[in-house]
């Protein structure tokens, strides 16, 4: 049975007061003090667009990122946070939509779009308070497009990837990397299956739309200097990576923190389903992509793995929809501590060493430890207490 849509007004109303909430509490980064963060590169594309800089002064690869700072840049209330803000809102409403309408097309019941919810809107690395900490973000359609992507695939809709792969390739270049990866699954799974389910040469067609799209916005909006290109960039934290193997320990421990057991639960639910299904084999592909690009896209693991929550999540909702309410619900607790509710994102431009300590890819070796063993127990928990919680009637 359908979840009925008055759910999705109680959603969006949550939402918009859990954004105003952390818009006034939250501070956000003193970015004048932070140069780390990417949210100075998107300032001077927004001070471009808005004529306050003469010249494109943006180093490689923010400067193909172009669509949220020319859309905060369209506002231009004088206030550069308020109007990121402004397209954030936008943005987290539309992918609120989204979700709802890809986890009613998959079938989830009501418990599942409760838990998911909130986990997207309180998470501290989520939708609204990650954002709220740091606005000058270009991240938030991501969870829009991905849950679109889906709805495509599953809907069988697969024109409406032709204006979605190249808008969101202008949005940030990971997209391109999906059409790619969904192209090669699709002649893979149209051999496998005989039965014609991808129409490669509409994917083929969004593929060469999103790389045009690139390349065009490269061309009139160049980097300061050419960068080191995606693959290399890959290539170069796969070495890191070889090179310091406790490296692979504090990805273990990001995904924990951004997911929490349930997603060590799915991949074990899986491990011992061996059943070819297309659905799942979607959502499990496009899961390991960003459980992939958290250690070889970027430094910052927790933020980069929670940015594939659409597929992440509908993922474990997936794999782990018989499961009982009361486990659920045990899940839930054992999951609540990561979500740190009690406290705000401390300013890194002030208080480096406490903000570093909230991320598994920058806390000291005690404190990812901690959470390695927590996350061990807190797994196990879950699993034991599933496997003996009773039938439900």
């Amino acid at each position: 049975m359908r979840i009925r849509l008055f759910w999705l007004a109680i959603f969006l109303s949550i939402t918009v007061a859990a954004f105003l909430f952390y818009k006034n509490t939250q501070a956000p980064i003193t970015y004048g003090l932070a140069p780390a963060f990417d949210g100075n590169d998107y300032t001077h594309i927004y001070h471009y667009f808005v004529g306050l800089e003469e010249n494109y002064q943006v180093p490689f690869p923010f400067n193909g990122r172009i669509l949220v700072p020319w859309l905060a840049a369209q506002i231009d209330s004088g206030d550069m946070i308020q109007d990121f803000q402004w397209v954030n809102l936008f943005f987290t409403l539309a992918s609120i939509i989204a979700l709802f309408a890809l986890w009613r097309q998959m079938g989830f019941e009501l418990k599942w779009f409760i838990a998911g919810f909130f986990w997207l809107l309180f998470h501290w690395t989520g939708i609204i308070r990650l954002n709220a900490f740091d606005p000058v973000t270009v991240d938030l359609p991501l969870y829009l497009f991905q849950a679109l992507l889906l709805l495509i695939i599953l809907k069988r809709k697969f024109v409406w990837l032709l204006i979605l792969a190249p808008f969101a390739t202008a949005q940030k270049e990971s997209f391109l990397a999906l059409v790619v990866i969904l192209t090669a699954y699709g002649i893979w799974h149209n051999r496998k299956t005989e039965e014609g389910y991808y129409p490669i040469p509409i994917l083929i067609s969004a593929v060469a739309l999103s790389l045009i799209a690139k390349f065009s916005i490269a061309h009139y909006f160049p980097p300061i200097e050419e960068g080191k290109g995606a693959i290399i960039t890959l290539l170069y934290h796969a070495k890191e990576t070889i090179l310091h193997p406790f490296e692979i320990v504090r990805w273990l421990v990001a995904m924990f923190v951004a997911f929490g057991p349930a997603l060590f639960l799915a991949g074990r639910k899986y491990a011992l389903t061996n059943r070819y299904d297309n659905k799942r084999n979607v959502l499990l592909i496009f899961t390991l992509t960003y459980l992939a690009f958290g250690i070889l896209a970027g430094g910052d693991m927790t933020r980069i793995i929670y940015l594939g929550f659409p597929f992440i999540t509908t993922w474990i909702m997936y794999e782990l929809r018989e499961i009982k309410t009361k486990s659920l619900l045990i899940l839930g607790l054992l999951s609540l501590p990561l979500m740190m509710l009690h406290q705000h994102i401390p300013d890194p431009a002030f208080q480096m060493e406490l903000w570093e300590s909230w991320y598994p890819e920058f806390a000291n070796i005690s404190i990812v430890l901690m959470y390695l063993v927590y996350g061990g127990i807190a797994t196990l928990i879950a699993y034991r207490f599933n496997q003996t919680a009773p039938t439900e009637l």
